[in-house]
């Protein structure tokens, strides 16, 4: 698809107010005309804009409209001075006013790459007419193919004043020509125009009129400059001081020399603009209106703006903090269409390129092979096809919402824990053959429990805190198990356990379930996605699902290994996947070794100071790795139970 630019004609917007600070907003959100015709752009599908301006407004200019619109378009500036003429001409003495609309398109011809659409910057157009003009412009067409959006001529009066406008002959949907009409007034349903202020004559409210929404190939733009002497020639002696080259008379001439056509594209939508003061509430109230029907979200442009930079269906139409995550900032982005997504700011903890690169890849794959289409994270891609957008304000990336969906903090029932080991189990078997190998580590060796260990030996080794003489029980703990806690990383390092895409933060609120029927649909929060063992997902849900108690209850009497929630949580992840005999076998080991591992973490952090993880409490992290600890005991208690559940659940 060629991609239209958008040239906006503001070289004169903000003189009848006195300057650009003084035009008055259209809503409570201070929001100019302007502002619903850039919305309406962007939503139509353009995202190239070149301004218009004169250099003297250009101050204002960026800080009024064009600073806030570089945050959502490609935004260049053309400067329309009167002292640019062609060579061998000079500026009347005393003339100030602009050389007129022509002379704007021609001085835009170095910034204009593609097919382009040309508007007033004071005149709102409608959205229907917007669209109608990028789709014709979108579409491969010869050089000399251009198009113009025709008004009702009732659509387009006040009923404060006169107007002008340009007045067309159609024929089968093609423009005849165009003559300008610098004064048409309101009467009734219809309208009259006058030549010498004393005449007038009728003109039937449905005449096609323009309003100077054009769609133009580029190669026309070679016509505005080339035509531009000629009219100087004839027009300079005759009014050298305000005499306009007018967009229309290159139209014009196109038309009656024969080397274009113009379409004429209809449209119903009304025109609205502020010629005259009494002008403005009637916009102010049709924009509330507007508002009302849903028309435009209450402010057009939102914050953070990377959701505008996304392959969105419909353009953004609210946008509110989202979930419980503490990491990421989650966003519910709802577009015009009625479509939902997330979008999320990137914690700058992460190696974004790495981290972005495993989850495109992995939704990529699991998209593709996802029965449902609930059954797989979507990604959605940025306008230039990346997985993720970067601003001054940081990384962001937008996923398809699962519609029909739940997402739970805590189980509320056995039939909860098992649907989530059911989608964990499936994220296993979706990625069955995926080449773990090739993903990156964002938390390189995460769950090497050898390299913890190696960790938790320099703490104590450092003792900074000097804490290591108060949880002698504790270390005697982790170092009496040392030699075990290595088994899954060195059968991992051997082969004999396969590498596998393993999700990491296997908690019950990083799954989906159907809101009817609380079946699990899919996993989300790909962040630690990365190379592994089944038994570390595994291992890590029952870690915290399968006990009886928090992470960091103090009363360690209360933590115990629930075996009834073990057989639910092994029963789901086996029906879903299916696993090597040794990895079936590794299993409890799993559960065991990610407990484990996680206590020697929170006592590591507790010796070097509690800089890793937040705690809320002086002993926050010794708790913590107490309760991990007790459960470690209890499962040694339950060992060959829970060997034996295993070897049930896999045989079923």
């Amino acid at each position: 698809m060629r991609e239209p630019v958008l040239v906006i004609m503001a070289a004169g917007m903000g003189s009848r107010f006195g300057g650009l600070k003084q035009i008055a907003p259209v809503d409570d959100q201070n929001q100019i005309i302007i502002d619903f015709s850039l919305y309406d752009a962007w939503k139509a599908g353009f995202r190239k804009v070149v301004f218009i301006i004169k250099k003297e407004i250009e101050a204002d200019f960026r800080e009024v409209i064009g600073d806030r619109m570089e945050k959502y378009f490609e935004v260049k500036y053309v400067f329309q001075e009167v002292d640019k003429v062609p060579e061998g001409y000079a500026v009347p003495e005393g003339r100030t006013k602009p050389w007129g609309t022509g002379h704007a398109i021609a001085c835009a011809r170095d910034a204009v790459d593609g097919p382009f659409a040309v508007l007033n910057a004071d005149d709102y157009y409608g959205t229907a007419a917007m669209q109608t003009i990028f789709d014709f412009l979108k579409e491969e067409r010869a050089a000399n193919e251009h198009a113009m959006v025709g008004y009702n001529l009732i659509n387009t009066v006040t009923e404060s004043g006169y107007v002008s406008r340009g007045v067309c002959e159609v024929k089968d949907g093609y423009l005849q020509s165009v003559t300008e009409r610098t004064h048409i007034e309101k009467r009734g349903e219809h309208a009259a125009y006058t030549e010498d202020g004393d005449n007038y004559l009728h003109l039937d409210g449905q005449t096609i009129v323009s309003m100077n929404l054009w769609g133009f190939q580029r190669e026309i733009l070679d016509q505005f400059v080339d035509r531009f002497p000629a009219f100087l020639d004839e027009n300079l002696p005759k009014n050298p001081l305000k005499c306009e080259y007018f967009l229309p008379t290159v139209a014009n001439a196109q038309l009656q020399e024969g080397l274009g056509t113009i379409r004429v594209l209809p449209t119903n939508d009304v025109w609205y603009g502020v010629t005259y003061a009494e002008d403005l509430q009637s916009v102010v109230d049709a924009v509330a209106d507007m508002k009302a029907k849903k028309v435009y979200p209450e402010k057009l442009w939102m914050e953070p703006s990377a959701a505008y930079h996304f392959q969105l269906e419909g353009a953004p139409f609210s946008m509110e903090r989202y979930g419980f995550g503490h990491i990421n900032a989650t966003y519910l982005l709802v577009t015009t269409t009625g479509r939902r997504y997330i979008l999320q700011r990137i914690s700058d903890a992460f190696d974004v390129e790495g981290l972005m690169a495993n989850i495109a890849a992995v939704t990529k794959f699991t998209a593709e092979r996802a029965t449902d289409p609930r059954g797989a994270m979507t990604m959605v891609y940025t306008l230039d096809g990346k997985p993720y957008y970067t601003d001054e304000t940081g990384h962001y990336r937008v996923y398809d919402f699962v519609e029909d969906s739940i997402c739970l903090q805590a189980a509320e029932t056995p039939e909860d824990f098992y649907e989530s080991a059911v989608a964990f189990g499936a994220f296993q078997q979706l990625l069955n053959d995926f080449p773990a190998e090739t993903l990156s580590e964002p938390i390189p060796n995460f769950h090497n429990t050898v390299d913890r260990y190696r960790i938790f030996h320099e703490a104590l080794e450092k003792d900074v805190m000097g804490r290591a003489k108060d949880v002698q029980d504790e270390i005697a703990f982790v170092l009496a198990r040392e030699e075990e806690a290595g088994t899954l990383q060195r059968m991992r390092e051997s082969g004999e356990l396969p590498l596998r895409v393993t999700h990491n933060d296997t908690k019950l609120n990083n799954v989906m379930l159907d809101a009817e029927t609380r079946k699990a649909l899919c996993v989300i929060d790909l962040d630690t996605v990365m190379p592994g063992l089944a038994a570390y997902d595994f291992g890590d849900s029952i870690r915290f699902g399968a006990s009886t108690a928090a992470e960091d209850e103090k009363d360690l009497s209360k933590v115990k290994i629930n075996l009834d929630l073990f057989r639910i949580y092994t029963r789901g992840f086996l029906s879903a996947c299916k696993l090597t005999d040794r990895e079936i076998e590794t299993l409890h080991y799993g559960a065991k070794t990610m407990t484990l591992e996680c206590g020697v973490r929170f006592l590591t952090d507790y010796l070097q100071g509690d800089h890793y993880f937040r705690i809320h409490r002086p002993e926050h992290n010794l708790d913590r790795c107490r309760t991990q600890f007790k459960l470690v005991a209890e499962m040694e208690q339950c060992w060959d139970e829970m060997a034996k559940i295993v070897k049930e659940e896999a045989g079923r």
